[in-house]
């Protein structure tokens, strides 16, 4: 208990972002960073990989779920950014949503698709994908965002505070690098 403690005197950030491509790492370093810090994780990729399962949507057709959840969601996690504390958000837009609002920790994860097609094609889930499938699944997250929000770069570097490439870096020299970044 001492060490959240003093984590959260040592800290001008009150919840941390961490957005990525998918296959980057991004809920790997997220669950890392809350346990370190004894904050909640939350993932909004959790909640609509639940959504495809529920309505029998393959998880590349993001197409198919309604705009306005995707919006309701968008808005109650940019509720609780705003508002709550000791969050580490794993959320493919929320830096981009989070981009003014300067007592928040973004963090980008980048890596070559090559390399983290092969991570999710190796992964245990409940679900099975295929490169292609893989491949449909950003283009699609990409377009997503464009038709609700933007034609904004979601990823642009200039939203974040560290950007690290996780192609060849080991995920435990990736969590000593966004945890001493955060606590400066």
């Amino acid at each position: 208990m001492l060490r959240k403690f003093e984590n959260k005197m040592n800290t001008k950030y009150r919840n941390i972002i961490i957005s990525g491509d998918i296959g980057t790492g991004t809920s790997t370093l997220g669950k890392a960073l809350a346990e370190k810090l004894g904050w909640q994780f939350l993932s909004t990729g959790d909640f609509f990989r639940g959504y495809h399962i529920k309505h029998n949507i393959p998880l590349w057709d993001k197409a198919s779920i309604p705009d306005e959840l995707d919006k309701k969601i968008d808005t109650k996690l940019l509720e609780k950014i705003k508002n709550e504390r000791e969050f580490v958000i794993d959320s493919h837009y929320a830096g981009w949503f989070s981009r003014n609002i300067k007592d928040i920790f973004r963090i980008l994860l980048v890596c070559n698709p090559k390399i983290a097609t092969e991570r999710i094609l190796s992964r245990e889930h409940t679900h099975k994908e295929s490169p292609k499938e893989i491949e449909e699944r950003r283009r699609q997250l990409r377009a997503k965002f464009k038709k609700l929000y933007s034609d904004d770069n979601y990823e642009d570097h200039r939203f974040f505070n560290l950007v690290i490439d996780t192609t060849r870096t080991e995920i435990q020299p990736t969590i000593q690098k966004a945890y001493e970044e955060f606590l400066q």
